[in-house]
């Protein structure tokens, strides 16, 4: 679907349509997103079976290492160009050419800096690997602000198509290089790919082309809003990969897959809706950005029904997490499906943390946004070195911790300048919150006490039909919050009939 000239340079104000345009994008959105979770999930049970631990372990030090260049690409632009008000073509023109030089600088960079790499690992293949990793960098900025442009104009199914496009075709392309015999080297091409064919997708449905860049006033608020978001995500990016950094210096490579794989696999089924719904969350709240009361209104709406099918999915992850993986993966994965198990706790508590950024850029303050990344990673560094000397497990754990402590203050002080407190925090997540932390406790003691002597798939199945009507039971019944299930059956309907329409 192309959008239109002015869709994508329209002044931002609030409309009696908002509220379902955002609820619609966030549903369409979610579910591409989970489409790309299953997608990345299957890539994930086939390369596994196909490539050893070390393998992945060798890719993920590189990834890593080099987390911190996407963020330093997009410089928080996509971000300052979905958030502001007013933007002209030139503008976005001058946001273009700022953030394809920045790649190409970033790019440059990781290349020189392979061969450093290599040193401190200890590990030569790292090099090849580190030069073809810059590539991709290249590929990442040339589609960011026609990206940005889509969610700008609420076109969020738009982009979902054009990331799950992008991630399937690498998808085949690394399981094609696997069965090949390529080795690791099917884990190195398949970003690359799908970041080319993104771009090559951003550019077709997003019909804006850079012309002549214009550095005015508006342009320099930007790029210092932009400098701020960066400083955030740099920094919580290095936050959540400070871990496996850890474990690449200490410990072989192998572990480091082990690692990695459980750490994807939580990715693809928790964070990956999360990190899709911030766009959506950020971009909708953005035109409430004058209307303080619809502002912490709306905010506390969405997050009260993110966190209660959010919330209980992680749980059932933790729960199942160990026979999942020996489902997926395979017995020499075990190790993984152990280390799931902790990390899928993060999900309980990150579905509050993460729901701070939509606060920050719809009030304009990416300044704050910066100051909590901060905190966050100096937290977690913390945790992770007193972790380290217990192995992965120790480190699963001390992330989980972090994740706990740091959940409602960091929304606390997002929405403190709409007067969001805790009370008002609880009274939007607090049911959900315990409705999840007793099916974790209670799912784990059916899987100990009565479920240990059957099969794998009847484990998952029985554990999780028990722990999706446990929930249920104790948040819809007990503590009567059924207004999510509501609206969300009224999106299905709506999006059911929108469809029959159109056939």
């Amino acid at each position: 679907m192309v959008a239109r000239a002015e869709a994508y340079f329209g002044e931002h104000r609030e409309s009696e349509s908002l509220g379902r345009l955002a609820l619609r994008g966030g549903v369409v959105s979610l579910v591409m997103q989970y489409g790309n979770g299953a997608l990345q999930l299957v890539a994930s049970v086939v390369l596994a079976r196909l490539l050893v631990p070390e393998d992945f372990g060798l890719v993920a030090i590189v990834a890593v290492v080099t987390s911190f260049a996407p963020m330093l690409i997009d410089f928080g632009l996509g971000d300052a160009a979905t958030q502001r008000s007013r933007i002209t073509p030139s503008q976005i023109s001058a946001l273009f050419w700022f953030n394809t030089a920045v790649a190409a600088t970033v790019a440059l960079a990781v290349a020189a800096s392979s061969p450093l790499i290599v040193m401190i690992f200890g590990e030569p293949r790292l090099g090849p690997i580190a030069l073809c990793a810059a590539v991709n960098f290249v590929l990442i900025g040339a589609a960011n602000q026609h990206l940005a442009l889509l969610r700008r104009a609420m076109q969020f199914g738009t982009v979902a198509r054009i990331q799950f496009t992008g991630i399937f075709i690498g998808v085949v392309v690394a399981i094609a290089c696997a069965s090949w015999g390529f080795g690791y080297w099917a884990l190195v091409l398949r970003p690359i790919v799908s970041a080319l064919c993104i771009a090559i997708g951003a550019w077709t449905c997003c019909r804006w082309r850079p012309g002549a860049p214009v550095f005015d006033s508006d342009v320099k608020s930007m790029l210092r809003f932009g400098l701020h978001v960066t400083g955030f995500s740099v920094s919580y990016v290095v936050s959540r990969t400070v871990d496996r950094i850890g474990l690449g210096l200490f410990y072989a490579p192998e572990v480091v897959g082990y690692y990695q794989n459980a750490t994807l696999l939580y990715d693809y089924s928790i964070m990956m809706g999360l990190g899709q719904l911030h766009t959506v969350g950020s971009a909708s709240l953005s035109k409430l950005q004058s209307e303080v009361g619809a502002l912490r209104q709306k905010f506390l709406a969405a997050l009260s029904m993110l966190s209660f099918f959010a919330m209980p999915l992680a749980a059932i992850l933790s729960v199942t997490a160990h026979d999942v993986v020996l489902l997926l993966l395979g017995a020499k994965w075990e190790v993984a499906g152990a280390l799931l198990s902790i990390i899928a706790l993060r999900g309980i508590f990150q579905v509050i943390e993460l729901s701070q950024g939509w606060l920050h850029l719809s009030l304009g303050r990416p300044d704050r946004w910066r100051n909590w990344g901060v905190v966050t990673l100096a937290v977690q560094l913390v945790a992770v070195i007193g972790g380290l000397p217990f192995g992965p497990t120790g480190v699963a754990i001390a992330t989980v911790i972090v994740a706990a402590l740091i959940a409602v203050p960091a929304v606390i002080y997002a929405g403190g300048p709409i007067g969001i407190g805790p009370v008002l925090l609880m009274r939007a997540t607090g049911r959900q919150l315990i409705g999840a932390i007793v099916v974790v406790a209670a799912g784990w003691y059916l899987q100990i006490t009565f479920l240990s002597g059957y099969p794998g798939l009847i484990r998952i199945l029985v554990s999780g039909v028990f722990c999706t009507c446990l929930y249920l039971v104790i948040v819809a019944g007990l503590f009567r919050l059924t207004e999510p299930i509501k609206v969300a059956s009224s999106v299905a309907r709506d999006l059911l009939v929108s469809r029959l329409r159109r056939v």
